[in-house]
């Protein structure tokens, strides 16, 4: 029996469903399909006519847990092709009876079972089994097998389980049999509702109930996501019509770049506490979810963009899932959809999923009803927009932007490390900060420091293949030392001793990674003095290390770049400035710092550091030129939390996070394109989930926008009521230019946008196109010439940054 296990990724960021983009160029002028009829009921499963063996039927008429006559014994006894029903006498459909397990069933591994509870009532009930224990319900290990009828609540682990089986069918039509489900299971309560996993394929969920009671309307839940599909779950189909809600993750969950051709149809998907659909670590390819761009409830009206030639599904809830199947219409090949149910919209909110020719099926789009409609970047502009495109990591040039997985370093993901590469560069990052062991306390102590998996050498390898560079983390807890008694002292390297054999493992670090790993940053946080104190490192101490260390790194590998550690910057400046000013900062290729931690404007915890935070930085690069320093500048673990995804950083932690994601997005937007504007790299943290419907496609987006560019001064002339504009300029290789704009107050849900007029003194352009980053959309601009001037009226500039594409 066998548990999957679970990987969240981006803490410091995590975790949702990768939102756009598809890689064929929109055509100017689509012509709309229409939709292919739907019925809004659900389709049954014709039953097969195929012949097969005739097996025994076994009758469980007992409640008991084990001996004869029961579930246990009748699934230890049965053979390929048999069928076990259960008596309604004993389990009747209206009053259904429960069988209380204490331990595991037995796997079904027979092969061609049918167990059929659909003219009976039955409920499997695991609440007797020890807590400690992961016991799904029932776990298929074999093919062909069919389960239904079934209530399956309080198991340890996973109601339902297809592991290492092809062609079984969970579930069936509710409609038929006099159970309280029908042929459609029940799985509620559990820690997942159902699973399949382990190179499960070619497998059919469909008419069950995952997440609610018989009813199906009210909340039951599972612990974690209702559906997870995930080690190698290929071509499978989740539907139709199963309910799929109130689960504590996602509705459904495909997890890992090995889980593809999955497909998700005419299912209601609805008030699930993550999205209603995770696409995670390459699931389903990560297919991009639709974008609707324009709608209308009375009459049932939806067009938008997707992938060319795909499937899309629309339907209707009260926030951001699919509660109501509504259709589906077909997509041409530029991707433009157009879906005419000809009645009004059953519920406010719009939304979609698009299924491509290998079956895989996106996260729901953003809902129309919600926040976008038709998106326009111009007043009286009415020329079409299109999605904005986005690559993975090997297809950009270097953004700077990277990220930290940091917390208890990458040795507790080795299983699943092909997963994090798979969302590394997916996601179009460049840069990976992190390390092999602990960054911080709680420490394991068990075994040894100068031990490297094989597999994170292929980690390191691989994410260089993919274009990412890896920036390793040097800290050093002396395991070794710990076993035979010794303490750290704190503040940490205070004595010869601890200074040498931190310079051994630096010695056998860099040595072991030449050539793969690109940059090495000198410890993390040194300022952190408080608690244990057992990162603490004093400034003076720092600096010496720093003088004994760099000369090592450059012996064992001359083309590694060493980076400053970073100080949390609104904490203690003055640690970082001691180092800036000290004779060992030329010694160094990167500073980097951690500069926001959900800063926002007029912070009552932070005051006025979001608007100081820019002459900081240039305070901070001005002191360490001035004392010989020649090279990069890093500002890394940007991060803004949100009451939808709060776990991104230590509830305890006394800033206040942002009421929505769509919130912290915009702060993501602005302070990515802040820095990389002056002239500094990004490193982020906080998002806790590619679930994550805005942060994370909206930093997607800005990973492929911003790829190759370089910060430059651009003269623009700009006219608005618009209070506290920011504006950065940059070039991009083929010579177009990028011009960043955004109103810099309190950000807002929703925000219009200010009317403005930009003059360019001298410019022109063959074109000018607007980008969205936020709603991930483009759309070309309306520009005039006046007196050899490149002017654009009108356009809307918001509280998160568009940007202007110049191209020649």
């Amino acid at each position: 029996m066998k548990k999957p296990n679970s990987l969240f990724l981006f803490v410091g960021l995590l975790t949702l469903a990768a939102m756009y983009g598809c890689k064929s160029a929109p055509s100017l002028t689509p012509t709309p399909l229409e939709p292919t009829a739907t019925p809004l009921e659900p389709t049954p499963i014709p039953p097969t006519t195929t012949s097969v063996p005739k097996g025994k039927t076994f009758i469980v008429d007992s409640s008991a847990e084990s001996g004869s006559s029961t579930l246990r014994q009748a699934l230890l006894d049965a053979q390929p092709y048999d069928t076990i029903t259960f008596d309604p006498a004993v389990f009747p459909p209206d009053a259904p009876v429960t069988i209380s397990v204490t331990s595991g069933l037995p796997q079904i591994s027979q092969g061609y079972l049918t167990i059929d509870a659909g003219d009976a009532g039955v409920i499997l009930d695991g609440s007797l089994l020890p807590p400690d224990s992961w016991t799904p319900g029932l776990e298929i290990v074999s093919d062909g097998n069919t389960i239904r009828g079934l209530q399956v609540i309080n198991f340890t682990g996973t109601g339902l389980v297809v592991a290492q089986g092809q062609d079984n069918t969970i579930g069936g039509d509710r409609r038929i049999g006099a159970g309280p489900t029908g042929q459609g299971n029940l799985s509620s309560s559990n820690d997942f509702g159902i699973g399949l996993w382990d190179f499960a394929s070619h497998n059919i969920v469909t008419g069950n109930l995952v997440g609610t009671d018989v009813s199906g309307t009210q909340a039951l839940g599972n612990l974690s996501s209702g559906i997870w599909i995930t080690e190698g779950g290929t071509e499978n189909v989740i539907g139709p019509d199963n309910i799929i809600a109130y689960n504590d993750r996602c509705g459904v969950e495909v997890w890992d770049s090995e889980s593809f051709g999955n497909t998700l149809s005419q299912n209601s998907i609805h008030d699930n506490d993550g999205v209603g659909i995770c696409l995670e670590a390459g699931g389903n390819t990560s297919l991009n979810a639709p974008f609707i761009l324009d709608f209308d409830l009375s009459s049932g009206f939806v067009t938008g963009r997707t992938c060319a030639n795909c499937t899309v599904e629309i339907f209707s809830d009260s926030f951001d899932e699919g509660a109501v199947y509504e259709g589906q219409a077909a997509a041409d090949s530029s991707g433009v959809f157009t879906f005419n149910k000809g009645a009004a919209f059953i519920n406010t909110d719009i939304t979609s999923t698009a299924t491509d020719a290998d079956g895989n099926t996106s996260g729901f789009s953003r809902p129309a009803g919600l926040a976008i409609g038709y998106v326009s970047l111009q007043e009286d502009n009415s020329l079409p927009g299109f999605l904005l495109l986005t690559s993975p990591s090997r297809e950009l040039a270097d953004n700077r932007i990277g990220i930290s997985y940091a917390g208890a370093g990458l040795w507790l993901d080795i299983p699943h490390l092909d997963s994090v590469r798979d969302e590394i560069t997916n996601f179009g990052l460049k840069r990976v900060d992190s390390l092999l062991y602990e960054i911080e306390p709680p420490i394991d102590w068990s075994g040894s420091e100068y031990e490297i998996p094989s597999e994170f050498d292929k980690f390191i390898d691989d994410l260089n293949e993919n274009g990412v560079a890896f920036d390793y983390i040097l800290h050093f807890w002396d395991k070794a030392g710990h076993a035979d008694g010794e303490e750290l002292s704190t503040p940490r390297f205070k004595t010869d001793e601890q200074i040498q054999d931190f310079l051994d493992y630096v010695r056998f670090v860099v040595s072991h990674f030449k050539g793969r790993v690109q940059y090495y940053t000198l410890w993390s946080e040194p300022d952190n003095c408080g608690g244990s104190q057992i990162k603490c490192i004093e400034p003076l101490d720092y600096i010496e290390l720093a003088r004994q260390t760099i000369p090592i790194i450059r012996q064992e590998d001359p083309q590694a770049q060493v980076a400053l550690a970073p100080n949390v910057l609104f904490f203690d400046r003055e640690y970082l400035f001691s180092i800036l000013t000290s004779d060992v900062i030329p010694m160094f290729d990167v500073i980097q710092w951690h500069g926001i931690y959900d800063v926002v404007p007029n912070s009552e915890f932070f005051g006025n550091y979001y608007y100081e935070y820019p002459t900081i930085i240039e305070e901070i690069k001005q002191t360490a030129t001035a004392h010989g320093f020649d090279g990069e500048f890093w500002g890394t673990e940007l991060t803004w939390c949100s009451e939808e995804f709060p776990t991104c950083h230590p509830p305890d932690q006394p800033w206040g996070i942002q009421k929505t994601d769509k919130l912290a997005a915009k702060y993501y937007a602005r302070g990515i394109i802040m820095q990389l504007g002056m002239d500094v790299g990004v490193g982020f943290g906080g998002l806790e989930s590619t679930a994550a419907p805005w942060t994370y496609p909206t930093i997607r987006n800005l990973n492929t926008v911003m790829a190759g560019t370089t910060p430059i001064t651009l003269a623009v002339e700009i006219e608005s009521e618009a209070a506290n504009m920011m504006s950065y300029a940059f070039s991009l290789p083929s010579g177009d230019m990028l011009l960043a704009l955004w109103t810099n107050g309190v950000a807002v849900d929703d925000d219009p946008g200010v009317s403005t007029t930009l003059t360019f003194p001298g410019l022109s352009a063959g074109k000018v196109v607007g980008l969205d980053v936020l709603n991930g959309v483009e759309q070309e601009l309306i520009t005039e010439t006046d007196n050899g001037n490149l002017v654009i009226r009108n356009l809307l500039v918001k509280d998160y940054p568009i940007i202007l594409h110049f191209i020649d």
